[in-house]
């Protein structure tokens, strides 16, 4: 059996997960030997989220940490997803004992894998380690395709930067992003979410919300936000996107596992990544996406480029008891 701090501590780390905005839309409860993970609904974004896919990949990319914690402390994991007769929809974990050797290279990256949005150094990536991280994606109706050929990547840059201009031209996708971002260190320490603003290359400084949103509609126009993602394109040694099958729940769940643990692998390899989503979440990008790759039905969701970089400002986690549930 596990005992309480045990699974708080699986907990702790697969809140260490990454999600849109850094909303960390997730609860968790443990019942003995089972966790089971909550979308909270209350943290969704529903601007540039609208239809949650997002939302549960996000509890795919901690469902994965928390699966990889616990085989490391001498757990196997066996999922459920969203089964009947629960109240509400959740993935249920159910653990039990495991005398495998645990994954250590994977688990001791859990807390030093970060979203790192500031420009690469352009170094090339060794084949070796592209195809250490194409083996990570492991997920039963996920593709995962890696593009470094200067003809992909520059219709991958256009159809980020056509997303980018429409989302930045859109008032309400720039409010919502505005308020996930964190401008100072009050706004930090009393949500404990969301976007530090350093992390996005402002100065690291703390200045007042006012101002933080008055210079990001200034210094973030349209056209301006689409040459500065160019830019950050240019730097990076590769991108890389993630494809569901189906356009459903447990399609976007896996997908979250599979990015998780690529992730993590990247990490181990001291290769950086960041979010470049702005295809994958405006519809009508997303279909010329699809018909450049052909993928019919196939949902390119996932986006990112890869590189090697220093590391930026760590986003902050809330507390163990605001996503515990009747406080574990």
């Amino acid at each position: 059996m596990i005992s309480q701090p045990e699974a708080r501590e699986l907990i702790r780390l697969a809140t260490l997960a990454p999600s849109g905005h850094n909303t960390q839309p997730w609860k968790f409860s443990i019942d003995t030997n089972t966790i089971r993970i909550y979308p909270d609904y209350s943290r969704r974004l529903p601007i540039v989220d609208p239809d949650d896919h997002a939302l549960f990949i996000s509890l795919g990319c901690a469902l994965e940490n928390l699966l990889i914690a616990a085989q490391h402390s001498g757990f196997n994991g066996d999922v459920e997803y969203f089964p009947d007769g629960e109240a509400q929809d959740c993935l249920l974990v159910h653990l039990h004992p495991n005398s495998h050797p645990p994954d250590t290279a994977l688990f001791h990256t859990i807390s030093k894998r970060q979203s790192t949005r500031c420009a690469y150094d352009s170094r090339k990536i060794p084949r070796t380690d592209l195809e250490e991280l194409e083996k990570a994606n492991t997920q039963d109706g996920i593709q995962l395709r890696v593009f470094t050929e200067a003809d992909d990547i520059e219709q991958i840059t256009d159809l980020v930067k056509q997303g980018n201009r429409h989302q930045f031209n859109d008032p309400a996708f720039v409010n919502e992003l505005l308020s996930w971002i964190r401008f100072n260190q009050h706004e930090i320490t009393s949500h404990q979410d969301g976007l530090i603003a350093a992390a996005l290359g402002f100065p690291p400084v703390s200045i007042p919300r006012w101002l933080g949103q008055t210079l990001m509609k200034v210094l973030a126009p349209p056209e301006g936000e689409a040459k500065r993602c160019e830019k950050l394109i240019q730097s990076s040694s590769a991108l890389m996107l993630f494809i569901a099958q189906k356009h459903d729940k447990k399609y976007w769940v896996n997908l979250g596992r599979s990015f998780q643990r690529v992730a993590l692998t990247a990490s181990s390899l001291n290769i950086k990544h960041a979010h470049i989503n702005m295809p994958c979440e405006v519809l009508d990008v997303r279909r010329q996406f699809q018909n450049y790759l052909g993928l019919e039905e196939a949902q390119p969701l996932l986006l990112l480029r890869i590189g090697y970089a220093q590391a930026m400002p760590t986003s902050p986690r809330r507390p163990l008891e605001e996503v515990l549930i009747d406080g574990g």
